[in-house]
C-alpha cells in the first residue's frame, strides 16, 4: 500500500509508504527541490500541493508559523513545507510543485 508522489518540476515520481516524509521522497528521488535547515524553521522548502492534500499529514504549529512569516499573506492553503509533511494515507497521488 503506497502513495505516488510526483514532483512536477523534476518530472519525477516515486511510490512511498505512509509515514515517509516528503523530504525523504525528495532525497530518494534525486529531486532538485531545495532544503535549508531541514527543521521547519527557514521556509526554503515551501512547495505547492497541486493534488492530493488529503493524503498528507495536517500542518503542524511550526509549519503554520513559518508559512505566515515567509508568505506575508500571499501563500495559498496548498502551500506547505516539504520538510514538515508526511504521507499520511495510502492509495493516492500527491503532486508537488516548487
Amino acid at each position: 500500500m503506497t502513495t505516488r508522489v510526483e514532483i512536477i518540476n523534476d518530472f519525477l515520481a516515486i511510490n512511498v509508504k505512509p509515514g515517509a516524509t516528503i523530504q525523504d521522497v525528495v532525497e530518494a528521488s534525486g529531486s532538485a527541490l531545495p532544503f535549508g535547515c531541514r527543521d521547519g524553521q527557514c521556509g526554503t522548502c515551501a512547495v505547492e500541493i497541486v493534488q492530493g492534500m488529503e493524503f498528507l499529514s495536517p500542518k503542524n504549529e511550526k509549519e503554520i508559523k513559518v508559512l505566515k512569516e515567509i508568505c506575508f499573506g500571499t501563500c495559498t492553503p496548498n502551500t506547505r513545507l516539504a520538510c514538515q509533511m508526511k504521507i499520511d494515507k495510502p492509495n493516492g497521488v500527491v503532486r508537488i510543485k516548487y
